[in-house]
């Protein structure tokens, strides 16, 4: 008997370790008690914010606490001995409700993938929960370009913890987001910088992708420097979620005559037909460097460089017709008529006098021509030469009335004249006083030549003369 008292006594103390060890576990994995609270958005109509990419959203809500027991009142009204004093002992079951519970609270999310989305709530405890409080709290939430789903529900877990630090109840706040369409727009460029001359054309291809969760219409602004001119080749643009479109930005640079090499800068940004506010997606840049002349110069400048040409070719004339009036060039000797037929009758009979003269011929021409040149520029250059000049106003003047006065006439004949005595003058002085040896048949010749040569001068001064 007393053997089977024994095992019967360790039987029961056996059983009754399992039970007692097992009973937590139980408690913990089976709460089904609710956290008894009530949320509300504050927000009007309780509308949800879109959730912005890589900054975080905020979303206010209203806790309410609708806890079954108050024990603010219990403790402090007139049942305040027998619940902290009497009921512990009388009602054992009664101690984990028995004082204040706490709340805590943790995001997460409960339907849709959560790669790419973030949350947190402040604060993520109250310590103090009490039926009828109210609790603020503000849940954050973002998310990013790795997101696979736009549409996702985040639930908050709130979890009731009793008085010995047990989970006594739970509750789900269940909030359905959406992801922003607006800031998921993003620009690519193979060629960020360009050269250019100034007042020139210069293109950029981009590619714009909508990396959003949503079909959007989109436009694109610009911010230039120093005076450019900007278009593109789509105005507005619709991209479905993950579809991109090749833009071409055209660029004319400002005008300037130089440039040394000035860098401009173009700020892109979208606009989304649902949202008015810009992002910045991208910059571009243009060198400026080079010269520009405008074709207002060229059409301006034309006509006087056609003036300045026409006015130099009427001086020029003018000045030559005067000099021929004032200073005949002698003529080349072996062109006058006489000179020519007795040059090719010469040139028949002996070859070789015939080269003789015509060498002598121009030598004397040389030395004429050379004379002609010293004493033009000696006229020129001298006082006497310089009364003698006109003005070029008086010149041109008299060229378009086609005749002359008759005292001015008379003043070219005066001038001739003297002309013709200062050259004998100069012939004489230069001839050199030395007796003169026997002429020859050839120095015979040659003097006829000269005289020839003379004559012919003379009539063509008298030709200029009338």
């Amino acid at each position: 008997m007393v053997r089977h008292g024994t095992k019967i006594i360790s039987i029961l103390l056996l059983c009754s370790i399992i039970i007692v060890s097992s009973l937590p576990v139980y408690a913990q994995e089976e709460i089904k008690e609710s956290a008894e609270i009530v949320a509300m958005i504050d927000a009007p109509d309780n509308i949800v914010p879109p959730i912005g990419v890589s900054e975080w959203t905020t979303i206010n809500l209203t806790v309410r606490d609708a806890y079954g027991i108050p024990w603010e009142q219990l403790s402090t009204g007139r049942y305040a001995f027998l619940a902290k004093y009497v009921w512990p002992i009388i009602h054992p079951s009664w101690k984990p409700f028995l004082g204040y519970s706490s709340l805590r609270f943790e995001p997460e999310i409960i339907e849709g993938d959560s790669r790419g989305w973030y949350t947190r709530v402040a604060p993520s405890a109250i310590p103090s929960a009490d039926q009828g409080r109210n609790y603020s709290l503000k849940l954050e939430i973002k998310t990013d370009d790795i997101a696979v789903d736009y549409a996702v529900v985040v639930g908050i877990k709130v979890t009731r913890v009793n008085v010995f630090g047990d989970d006594s109840g739970v509750s789900y706040i269940y909030i359905p987001v959406k992801a922003s369409s607006l800031n998921n727009i993003k620009m690519e460029t193979v060629v960020s910088t360009k050269e250019t001359a100034p007042h020139s054309y210069v293109h950029f291809d981009i590619i714009v992708r909508n990396r959003g969760y949503y079909r959007d219409m989109f436009s694109l602004e610009f911010i230039e420097e120093n005076g450019l001119e900007v278009a593109t080749s789509k105005q507005l643009f619709v991209l479905n979620p993950g579809e991109s479109q090749d833009i071409r930005i055209d660029i004319l640079t400002s005008e300037k005559l130089f440039d040394a090499g000035t860098p401009n800068k173009i700020e892109i940004y979208a606009v989304s037909s649902g949202d008015s506010n810009s992002m910045h997606i991208g910059t571009i840049v243009v060198i400026t460097k080079g010269v520009f002349i405008s074709p207002l110069v060229g059409i301006i400048a034309t006509p006087i460089i056609v003036v300045l040409i026409i006015l130099f070719i009427l001086f020029y004339y003018i000045k030559s017709k005067r000099d021929q009036e004032l200073f005949v060039k002698p003529t080349k000797p072996w062109t006058l008529p006489e000179e020519k037929k007795y040059l090719d009758k010469l040139k028949e009979k002996d070859k070789e006098e015939y080269d003789k003269v015509l060498q002598m011929m121009k030598d004397e021409y040389q030395s004429a021509l050379l004379w002609f040149e010293d004493y033009r520029n000696s006229m020129k250059s001298g006082e006497g030469g310089r009364k003698q000049k006109e003005s070029l106003g008086n010149k041109f003047t008299n060229f378009f009335k086609g005749s002359n006065e008759k005292s001015e006439e008379d003043k070219s004949i005066k001038k001739e004249e003297k002309i013709i005595e200062e050259t004998k003058d100069i012939e004489k002085d230069k001839t050199p006083k030395v007796e003169p040896p026997k002429q020859t048949a050839d120095q015979r010749r040659k003097e006829k030549m000269l005289l020839k040569i003379k004559r012919e001068q003379e009539k063509q001064k008298l030709k200029n003369k009338r």
